[in-house]
């Protein structure tokens, strides 16, 4: 078992969604966290922590952060580096992962024998493997969007930075002829999809899998025009993905945006506005916005509301 380290930073209050995204990105997307986290804590304080499988330095820490805490007018926190207690975090992540019945979608790991609800649309998720198991807002707003959205009957979906690809497969758990791609960037995530897709007796044919670096994989730009695209990602690689998204995306297709904090949603629906796609819904979830999105061309569309 790999020992883990864990730094953790608690931050002013007062600071909205866009400032803790930054303080957070530096540990995700510039330091190579294994994972990262922040909320409120008791006093309603941010605190963020950063998980890392190798001991990270210190002194570098305090030298990415410092110009945010000069941006933000914050006096700079010193950086604890602590090992983390080695327990069975399998046994207690089962414990901490009890079935979620989400509309219609009934997501559960392995560890439940508790029957599920008739009529559900069954997700089985192992929580040992979960890159995305439904219990985070963001998760949870794209199952609810698909939802509201049941009607449309999708030849093509894609599930872009698909994890577990809990997504790809409520899609094909909702409508059982598209054709689904799960695509991510993280070799290990795919072979989560596969063996998530196992366990769902999905049929490779009908949900294929590929490392994919946004659109570079021959298999998920060879499949476009979709008529469904999912991206549960983060804000900026969002707004970043934009030019390139836009276009694979049908005529008259959906796209489903998530992974967005509230105070990032306006930032995010701007740059898709700028490749001509409107804004058909928003859910927000605690701190969490997932937005529901098509071309402007695509003119109006009735009602589709399904369960919520």
């Amino acid at each position: 078992m790999t020992a883990l380290q864990s730094v953790v930073l608690t931050l002013p209050a007062r600071l909205d969604d866009r400032a803790m995204a930054a303080f957070e990105g530096v540990f995700s997307e510039l330091l190579d966290s294994a994972a990262t986290s922040f909320q409120r804590d008791d006093a309603g304080n941010w605190q963020i922590e950063a998980l890392f499988t190798f001991t990270p330095d210190a002194a570098m820490i305090d030298q990415m952060l410092a110009p945010l805490y000069q941006h933000e007018s914050i006096t700079p926190v010193p950086i604890t580096v602590l090992p983390v207690e080695q327990r069975d975090w399998l046994a207690e992540n089962r414990a901490a992962f009890p079935p979620l019945h989400i509309g219609r979608f009934w997501v559960y790991g392995s560890h439940v024998t508790t029957p599920r609800p008739a009529a559900s649309l069954p997700l089985l998720i192992d929580a040992a493997l979960a890159f995305g198991s439904g219990t985070h807002p963001t998760t949870e707003g794209c199952l609810r969007a698909i939802q509201m959205i049941r009607r449309i009957a999708p030849r093509r979906v894609l599930d872009m930075g698909c994890g577990s690809a809990i997504l790809a497969m409520a899609a094909s758990r909702l409508w059982p002829s598209c054709q689904t791609i799960a695509a991510d960037n993280d070799p290990v995530a795919v072979r989560v999809a596969a063996h998530n897709r196992a366990l769902n007796a999905i049929a490779p044919v009908k949900m294929r899998l590929a490392v994919s670096q946004g659109f570079g994989s021959r298999i998920v730009c060879n499949h476009a025009p979709y008529d469904l695209v999912l991206a549960n990602i983060l804000a900026g690689p969002l707004c970043r993905m934009a030019p390139d998204l836009a276009p694979r995306l049908a005529k008259g297709g959906w796209l489903i945006l998530s992974g967005i904090l509230n105070g990032q949603a306006t930032a995010v629906e701007a740059a898709y506005r700028q490749q001509r796609l409107r804004v058909w819904h928003r859910i927000r979830i605690g701190d969490w916005t997932t937005i529901i999105m098509r071309p402007s061309a695509a003119g109006t569309m009735p009602q589709l509301w399904g369960e919520r």
